[in-house]
């Protein structure tokens, strides 16, 4: 348990820090053909959990809405720690609770990034696309972990261990690095 151990204070650790390497996280999805892109996590909870905001225009919605399972990978260069998460994405409806406290969160810095014209990743016609209006296209989308795997690399050995939830607990299984 100690690689998960260390796994989830790098991870929460990134909640305060916004220069932690765990801050940003790339997120893997399901189209047409397996989709990632980097992402700005938002918030990680105790239990592995992770929040970040999107555009509910973006195409990783869409993706989400029609197969929920998601990976996400943080790398930490100098722990040389990898961190890869298998779980359920859910979008977070505006009847939820914690919609607008992650709605307050994201005024307070970007705001302005889910009130664009046009849906992120749609061909500008002209500069104009660009503006933004007063519709907000804000979605907060949770990752339930079923799967954490955590990768140490080190100069005299490396350690892996997959760590599966049951229950509210976590079960190791070590891995051949």
């Amino acid at each position: 348990m100690q690689l998960l151990q260390l796994a989830q204070e790098e991870l929460t650790r990134s909640n305060a820090d916004k220069k932690h390497p765990f801050r940003y996280f790339v997120l893997a999805t399901l189209g047409d053909y397996p989709e990632v892109r980097t992402v700005v996590s938002r918030k990680v909870t105790q239990d592995l959990s992770v929040v970040f905001f999107t555009d509910t225009r973006s195409p990783k919605v869409a993706q989400i809405e029609d197969k929920a399972r998601v990976s996400a990978l943080y790398y930490h260069p100098k722990k040389k720690l990898q961190v890869r998460i298998k779980g359920t994405a859910t979008l977070i409806s505006a009847s939820d609770p914690t919609y607008t406290q992650f709605l307050h969160q994201a005024q307070q810095s970007s705001l302005k990034d889910y009130t664009t014209q046009k849906a992120p990743g749609s061909i500008l016609e002209a500069i104009d696309d660009t503006l933004t209006q007063e519709k907000v296209y804000f979605s907060p989308i949770k990752i339930t972990p079923a799967i954490v795997e955590v990768l140490q690399l080190g100069r005299e050995q490396h350690l892996r261990s997959a760590y599966y939830k049951q229950e509210d607990t976590w079960v190791e299984k070590k891995l051949v690095p």
